[in-house]
């Protein structure tokens, strides 16, 4: 029988892919995560639908797909008054992995994860990923620490780094210092949070390899989008390194106290062949329609009205950072007297909603809903001729749930590998339907990365996972109860034995008497 671990240490590697990790191992330039490739059971671990950072991230720390633990996408329409809303950890509809193992009496640390804020009530300390408002409230749930990491540790940021593509060197060698002290910081935030905290899981976050690939991805030079620039391509490797001299140090403190090494990526990555205009299928389809020249002053007005409140809110005290709503109608430019069909958010999949005054008819919506799906099951790329999106679906039908009162989209269109829907799109190209971005050469593509190291581990590259199954196998190692309610399995194939497998009811979580005030503070009061 296998030995169950006392402790398990997470390494989020954010948009992590053996695209990338494999030939890199092969030059010797990651020799700690080669080291903990070699010894773990690795694979392929499958990103969640839509393969975006809030439902991934969620899929991981609940062990449960989307329709299950409530999150979607970035964003959600509220019901009440059809507003824009951010999503965040409030949303989630059930227990996390944190909340189930500190109701069974463990301390975790869970370092910059996204859909930790509001942070949950739980021992041990939780920072929040890059959707608080601000650093100081990502150390909301655990302020003592907080301070001693301003005090020491002035590089920690819970932001990403690389928001754009550097337009020169000098900015790269900015940008690329940057985030190499955010990784350090990363480290030693984990070092001293283990100071404090005697963790039975401990989670450390790199989002910025994220950014870093959507950015520079051809300088990493793994495959045919490979170049090599004098600066550039030694700035990116930089970067690399000290993400991997970062692990290093959290393995050497995994190794003190004996802890397991599960590391996970919510998906993988590779080259942006084009971005897809998911309002200009719709367009082109005479499901939505434009507005003339005449009659934009409403959508500037309400656009501008948006950014105002926005701005206003970000430079009150207590602002920055707030996610406020916003309206549909500053969001999608169109005729909303002639538009049938429309996708007001949505980064790597067409989030597309039926406009309920001209849906009203039962028929009229099944007719509709039908031509978006069969539109979108037949866009193709005009140059290579491959499809656009992997799958397309009706959200009733597919989740059973009713999509407006739980302010989600009517039809989901998941983009195929390689391409990236967007509702945004800017005015003057709103006629492409697909365009490639130098600012954006990489994009989510939906294998990413698991390995794992731990007692009884059976080595070698033969994991299929989901990123659903994560949780429950970590509770498996631990020796603990699992919540019936998880949809993940437990990946007995990493181990040479099958792990002891205890199933049971969900633990009692207590509310944080401090939630709504956090609520209302990242995301309005309106929202508490």
């Amino acid at each position: 029988m296998p030995s169950s671990a006392s402790r398990v240490l997470f390494l989020g590697l954010d948009g992590g892919t053996m695209s990338v990790l494999s030939p890199w191992f092969e030059r010797g330039l990651l020799p700690n995560l080669a080291s903990l490739w070699s010894r773990s059971a690795f694979g392929t671990l499958r990103s969640s639908e839509p393969m975006v950072t809030p439902v991934a991230w969620t899929s991981f720390l609940t062990g449960c797909t989307p329709p299950v633990h409530g999150i979607h996408e970035f964003y959600y329409v509220d019901p009440a008054d059809r507003s824009l809303r951010s999503n965040h950890a409030g949303r989630v509809r059930v227990p996390t992995l944190w909340q189930i193992l500190s109701a069974d009496g463990y301390d975790v640390v869970s370092l910059n994860l996204p859909m930790t804020y509001p942070p949950p009530n739980v021992r041990g300390l939780v920072v929040a990923g890059s959707d608080a408002p601000g650093l100081e409230w990502a150390f909301a749930q655990c302020p003592e620490f907080g301070a001693e990491i301003f005090a020491n540790v002035p590089d920690y940021t819970h932001k990403i780094v690389w928001k754009g593509r550097p337009k020169t060197l000098e900015e790269l060698r900015m940008r690329s210092a940057r985030n190499r002290a955010v990784f350090r910081a990363q480290a030693e935030a984990a070092e001293r949070a283990d100071a404090r905290c005697d963790w039975s899981a401990l989670m450390v976050h790199f989002h910025n390899l994220d950014s870093l690939q959507h950015r520079l991805w051809p300088y990493l030079d793994v495959d045919e989008t490979g170049i090599r620039v004098p600066g550039w391509n030694e700035e990116v490797e930089s970067c690399m390194r000290v993400l991997d001299e970062s692990v290093g140090r959290l393995l050497e403190l995994a190794s003190r106290h004996d802890a397991a090494i599960i590391a996970v990526s919510d998906h993988g990555f590779g080259p942006c062949k084009s971005l897809v205009n998911v309002n200009g299928l719709l367009r082109k389809a005479g499901l939505q329609r434009g507005l003339m020249y005449g009659t934009r002053f409403r959508y500037r007005a309400e656009r501008l009205g948006d950014r105002l409140h926005r701005w206003m809110t970000r430079t009150a005290p207590g602002g920055p950072g707030r996610r406020l709503p916003r309206s549909i109608e500053g969001q999608v430019g169109c005729d909303w007297k002639r538009t049938l069909a429309f996708a007001p958010f949505g980064q790597l999949s067409g989030c597309i909603f039926l406009n309920p005054a001209l849906t009203s008819s039962g028929a009229v919506a099944e007719r509709v809903r039908e031509e978006v799906i069969a539109i979108c099951r037949d866009a193709r790329d005009p140059e290579s001729g491959d499809l656009l999106f992997r799958d397309v679906f009706d959200l009733r039908e597919r989740y059973e749930l009713d999509a407006a009162a739980e302010g989600l989209p009517d039809i989901l269109a998941l983009s195929a590998d390689g391409y990236q829907a967007q509702a945004k799109w800017g005015i003057t190209l709103r006629n492409e339907l697909t365009r490639y971005d130098p600012n954006l050469p990489a994009t989510h593509w939906m294998d990413g990365v698991i390995a794992i190291d731990a007692p009884d581990v059976r080595a070698g590259g033969h994991l299929h996972a989901n990123l659903h199954d994560i949780a429950p196998t970590a509770l498996a190692m631990l020796g603990l109860r699992i919540p019936e309610s998880m949809e993940g399995r437990v990946l007995h194939e990493a181990f040479e034995n099958p792990l002891p497998v205890r199933y049971g009811e969900l633990p009692v979580i207590e509310p944080d008497p401090h939630f709504e005030e956090l609520l209302a503070a990242g995301f309005g009061a309106e929202c508490a």
